[in-house]
């Protein structure tokens, strides 16, 4: 189709009169148009599929086809906006509106005055040209707009890369479900194997919901896998992720956060809860124990370690944490309700089979928002503690291409150094860096923390494990241990690392920790009698080749042997 400029406007003459198509082509062309001639509709039409035409005369009475049914046609098939102005002789007011039902945008009675068509093409010709502007800019939004979704798409899988570590499976016991509302997730779960052969798991909630609440997501994901595979305390990944948000984030945004540790070591749960809703703790059909939120969001303001206020409870095989963001408990029905905390408890009234529990609060979530819009981002999380667990293969440490070589490495540390910083990451960070362990990475580590933690706990800071005997204990263990930690002026712990290799492509791995604690009489204690306590030691010598306590008890050794087959 040919085009023209913009400086010369064609208009097609449709008229079966010859008199006036000389008479209209005469006008136009002394107006500064170029006029295109038709003698009737069907001929109108062809011209129009051929050629580019910025309006149209149109006679209504014609030969072949007339006025009315060319306008139809050629309304039907334009792909850009043509003015067409009826000429008719006919006055009355059905005539008159026909033109207009058939497709036509003005009309102008025969005989028509010179001032008065030429005011009307004017006319046509700038609404004309407002719909060229508006299809344009049209376009141009939806080529805009379909950049933007490409980019948000290739985004939002950045994103999942960036965050996802998904420990997710019946074998592991972490389930949880995320329903966004729009592309981007404002909710956040994140997940990491601790050193307890247990795992971490961070539940989150943005201000909000879209790109500008998941922005915060990159840190904290950032924060939580590098300290926790460093070994990090939980206070000090908590510590660290608030200060990235208070940092990062605008005043009017935070993120509502919980912290959820499963030490299978010793079967303990801790929670951090800081402005989540309640958490629940499920045992043999009831909630054992709610996990409330003492603790201000994250993002609000800087806080110390010993501010995040950290709840425990012992764990049977079993027992199930749930948890939410408040898109549950929000949710609406098509009547504007809210799902809220008392439909939700009664789910947990109401069940019979533990392992249904997760899947039944979301079928009810979902029956009964059935027919509403979604109005927030909903997530909801269940940790259950398994007596046998098997994570996927972890791809990041099969990758490691270092060389195992023969190293020896000492570290001695006072009481100021144990009180300031967590040491124990860093020497284990150190370990990382000197000896590709592989398969066996988890376990020396966990030997390194064991041990670490009896020479501090028992060793230097003198905390008898009995204090464990009950869940409240552990709260009070560890607030005693936060008390002396502080005020003791003395006590030291030295820790020797060796690792030699031998002829089998393996290599031993010693790991020798002396503290400046009284020792204890070690032949003639039972350490595995109590049901909380005293099983560190049991631990290691079930991880390593061989363990051995020395001196008067305040030290220990420990020998790990592994094989490059």
């Amino acid at each position: 189709m040919s085009q023209t400029s913009d400086k010369e406007k064609i208009i097609l003459v449709v008229d079966d009169d010859q008199t006036n198509r000389l008479v209209l082509s005469s006008l136009l062309k002394e107006s500064g148009y170029k006029a295109i001639i038709a003698v009737n509709g069907e001929e109108a039409v062809k011209i129009v599929d051929e050629n580019h035409v910025d309006i149209i005369l149109l006679d209504v009475m014609m030969p072949v086809m007339d006025g009315y049914q060319a306008a139809r046609i050629i309304k039907s098939r334009q792909t850009y906006f043509i003015p067409i102005i009826f000429l008719t002789a006919m006055t009355d007011e059905a005539a008159l509106a026909k033109c207009i039902d058939s497709g036509g945008d003005d009309f102008l009675t025969k005989p028509f005055n010179h001032t008065l068509l030429n005011a009307k093409i004017d006319s046509m010709l700038r609404i004309a040209g407002l719909y060229k502007s508006i299809a344009e800019q049209n376009i141009e939004i939806k080529n805009k707009n379909f950049q933007v979704e490409q980019e948000m798409i290739v985004t939002k899988k950045l994103f999942e890369k960036i965050i996802n570590n998904d420990l997710r499976g019946d074998k592991t016991g972490l389930h949880y479900s995320m329903s966004p509302m729009s592309i981007f997730n404002g909710d956040l779960i994140l997940a990491e194997k601790n050193q307890t052969s247990g795992f971490d798991v961070l539940i989150a909630d943005f201000t909000g919901h879209g790109l500008s609440a998941a922005i915060g997501a990159l840190p904290v994901s950032d924060v939580f896998h590098s300290m926790t595979n460093k070994c990090f305390s939980f206070n000090d990944i908590l510590v660290e992720a608030n200060l990235k948000l208070t940092e990062l984030l605008p005043t009017h945004m935070f993120m509502a956060a919980g912290l959820i540790s499963v030490d299978r070591s010793n079967n303990v749960l801790s929670v951090v809860n800081a402005g989540l809703p309640d958490m629940y703790l499920y045992r043999n059909g009831e909630i054992l124990h709610t996990f409330k939120s003492r603790n201000i969001p994250l993002g609000i303001s800087k806080l110390s370690a010993s501010q995040f206020e950290v709840e425990m409870q012992t764990l049977e095989y079993g027992d199930r944490l749930i948890a939410a963001t408040d898109g549950i408990m929000e949710a609406n029905n098509a009547a504007g309700e809210m799902f809220g905390l008392e439909r939700l408890l009664k789910v947990f009234e109401d069940n019979v089979d533990a392992e249904a529990l997760f899947e039944t609060i979301l079928s009810s979530c979902s029956e009964f928002r059935e027919g509403a819009e979604q109005t927030d981002d909903i997530t909801l999380l269940e940790v259950c503690h398994l007596e046998n667990i098997e994570y996927k293969t972890n791809v990041a440490f099969q990758n490691e291409h270092r060389e195992p070589s023969n190293w020896s490495i000492q570290f001695s540390l006072d009481i100021k150094s144990l009180r300031q910083f967590d040491v124990l990451p860093y020497i284990m960070q150190a370990v990382n860096q000197l000896q590709p362990l592989g398969s066996g990475r988890t376990s020396v580590h966990t030997l390194l923390a064991e041990m670490f933690s009896n020479a501090l706990d028992h060793g230097v800071l003198k905390l008898d494990s009995s204090m464990k005997n009950t869940p409240q204990g552990f709260m009070e263990f560890y607030q005693e241990k936060q008390k002396r930690l502080e005020s003791m002026e003395e006590g030291h712990i030295q820790v020797s690392l060796h690792h030699e290799l031998d002829a089998n492509k393996g290599g031993r791995f010693t790991l020798h920790l002396m503290d400046s604690g009284e020792g204890y009489d070690f032949r003639n204690v039972d350490t595995h009698k109590n049901k909380y306590s005293g099983r560190g030691l049991k631990l290691v010598s079930s991880l390593a080749t061989d363990m051995k306590v020395l001196g008067k008890g305040n030290a220990v050794m420990a020998y790990y042997d592994w094989d490059n087959k």
